[in-house]
């Protein structure tokens, strides 16, 4: 006999527990990279000029919808009102938000006097 057979090995509970987490940490890293990837393309997504010109469109909403709601508040006005809003029911703002940004958001039609 020539060749003898291999044996196998008993790992310890130990050296089996070390080589999961260690499997875990490579598992893990993989994931990190992955969602660094993800958010890269997320970012450069936001960006893009078709995104921006609908966050300023959507700026522009808030603004008039704001205006047309309290035309004497200013920003420290609405923060205050945010700040008492948190208590609220975030899915009940939503929603009302939503109605009010669809009812006094939208811009006025027709042609506008030259501003002086």
């Amino acid at each position: 006999m020539a060749e003898e057979s291999k044996k196998r090995i008993r790992r310890s509970a130990e050296q089996r527990l070390a080589d999961l987490e260690k499997k875990h940490a490579e598992i893990m890293e993989r994931q990190r990279a992955a969602i660094a990837r993800i958010d890269e393309q997320k970012k450069r997504l936001m960006q893009a000029p078709s995104v921006r010109k609908d966050k300023v469109e959507q700026e522009k909403r808030f603004a008039r919808a704001a205006y047309a709601l309290a035309p004497e508040w200013d920003q420290r006005h609405f923060i205050a009102a945010i700040e008492l809003a948190l208590a609220e029911d975030s899915e009940t703002l939503q929603n009302r938000g939503e109605k009010l940004l669809e009812e006094h958001g939208k811009p006025r039609r027709g042609r506008r006097p030259a501003k002086i």
